[in-house]
């Protein structure tokens, strides 16, 4: 029985233009969505903007403009991701729609019980939008944007966090809530063990410049962006008028649920989001998938930090299909990774131009002297194949893309290393070389289904170039192919 995923993204603030970082959880993400689809689940993908941020509204300022222009101009550019990076999301949701505005006075209105108004002070960094503790600061700084916090003490609404520890850690002692990697387990746990403190959930219109969503009932206020943001997981499906799309995607427990976030925002969503669920009496996520930074010379790359890498600009230079498998190969979800023209280069040439599309080139070449016709019936190399498909399915399911390719890759070298093994282009036996190219054909048929999630485009030229006419579908023993060699795939830079 096909499963029903329902996958999300975060939702970046829209202070300033999307950078490579964000770049990465977009594609990590839809690689996931596209593998599940492939093996023939039911994915409902949605991605969007946090625009109600008090860092919107101080971006605005500065350079002079409404504080709506500056998130419609930078919520578009988001949105223009699905098509430079070639993203199958099904849902973009911003979060000054009118969806996203009801949803979210709903939720709160459901979590009233949990909810009161007290005087806070407290050491509060804009860039993170949140409050530290004095001891969890690195040199007075903060640790993540090393900048100064300001103090700032008003009256604002908290939600009673300290009233859910014993329900947070059940959750993740017993796995109710799967974390991946496995090591960013532990950040959640000491994060627990540390001891929960009620957290702010609103701000004043004054301090907020008048930018955000009312408070229910109490117009002074605006609702805080972590609570706002979160709930946009629910608001994107209609939430606010419980509709067949939330009943199917969230409410249903047949759903599962994935979560795609970095690190830096683990404990709003592994432990606000899910005390937030419990006191509305929703669900919780399944799995929550948490990817590292990607650095620049030792640094996290960040709108705030000036390091921005615009992947708008690589996607000009080297196409979509390249960077997204340069994103999905070279970082791994467990670690943080270094982003380098120059190991963009050294992947390209070597897994793409002389690995995969070297290997497309021979091939059909040597299928086009043999009369351009493949019957593939005989295999050789089916339990490479098998393999592999074993291998790249293990890998998927621990969301370690980088793995996958591995596969693929592994699969790659077979085809190329029996070509030369059988020097094929000296067989004369006609018997023989129609067995030999019919197991090529199959390597690259297979390899154009396991590089679907990771290349789309090239995964959709392979198949012209090999005749396949059936999106997704194996059952290409015993029919015939018009093979025709194609423009080299991935030519060498």
């Amino acid at each position: 029985m096909n499963k029903k995923i329902y996958i999300t993204t975060s939702i970046p603030y829209v202070n300033a233009d999307p950078h490579i970082g964000f770049a990465l959880e977009s594609v990590q993400t839809d690689c996931v969505a596209r593998y599940q689809r492939l093996i023939g689940n039911q994915v409902f993908f949605v991605t969007g903007t946090d625009e109600n941020s008090l860092k919107n509204v101080l971006s605005a300022e500065k350079v002079g403009v409404p504080v709506k222009d500056l998130v419609d101009k930078n919520s578009k550019r988001f949105q223009d991701l699905k098509k430079a990076l070639n993203l199958s999301f099904d849902d973009f949701i911003r979060t000054t729609q009118l969806r996203h505005t009801e949803g979210a006075q709903k939720i709160w209105q459901n979590a009233s019980e949990d909810i009161y108004k007290n005087i806070y002070q407290g050491l509060y960094c804009v860039g993170c939008e949140d409050f530290y503790k004095e001891e969890d600061l690195i040199d007075g700084l903060c640790p993540v944007h090393k900048t100064k916090p300001e103090i700032v003490q008003e009256e604002n609404y908290f939600f009673k966090l300290t009233d859910y520890q014993k329900k947070l850690e059940d959750i993740y002692q017993n796995q109710k809530i799967e974390i991946y990697p496995e090591n960013r387990k532990g950040d959640v746990l000491n994060f627990l063990k540390s001891g929960l403190w009620d957290f702010s959930i609103s701000r004043s219109q004054a301090r907020a410049h008048n930018w955000g969503i009312p408070v229910p009932n109490d117009p002074s206020q605006v609702i805080y962006v972590w609570f706002d943001a979160l709930c946009n997981y629910i608001t994107v499906l209609g939430y606010a008028k419980n509709s067949p799309i939330y009943r199917a995607w969230w409410d249903d427990e047949s759903t599962e649920i994935w979560h795609f976030i970095g690190k830096d925002i683990t404990k709003f969503h592994c432990i606000y989001w899910p005390a937030i669920l419990t006191s509305i009496k929703a669900r919780m996520p399944n799995k929550i998938v948490i990817h590292g930074f990607i650095t620049a010379e030792g640094q996290k790359i960040s709108k705030s930090l000036g390091n921005a890498v615009d992947p708008f600009e690589l996607v000009n230079e080297f196409g979509s299909d390249v960077i997204r498998y340069y994103l999905l190969r070279e970082f791994s979800l467990a670690q943080d990774g270094d982003f380098s023209r120059t190991s963009l280069l050294e992947r390209y040439n070597k897994e793409l131009a002389n690995g995969i599309g070297n290997l497309l080139s021979r091939v059909t070449t040597l299928i086009e002297k043999n009369g351009g016709v493949i019957k593939p019936e005989f295999d050789f190399l089916e339990k490479e194949i098998v393999a592999v498909w074993k291998d790249y399915g293990e890998a998927f399911r621990d969301f370690r893309t980088n793995m996958a390719a591995d596969s693929f890759l592994r699969l790659a070298g077979v085809g190329d290393a029996f070509v030369n093994e059988k020097q094929i282009w000296k067989i004369e036996n006609k018997e023989e070389l129609n067995q030999c190219l019919s197991s090529l054909w199959l390597v690259l048929a297979n390899l154009s289904l396991l590089i679907e999630p990771f290349m789309p485009e090239a995964s959709r030229k392979i198949k012209d170039s090999l005749g396949i006419k059936d999106e997704g579908k194996m059952e290409w023993k015993g029919k015939e192919f018009q093979v025709k060699k194609i423009a080299p795939l991935f030519p060498r830079i």
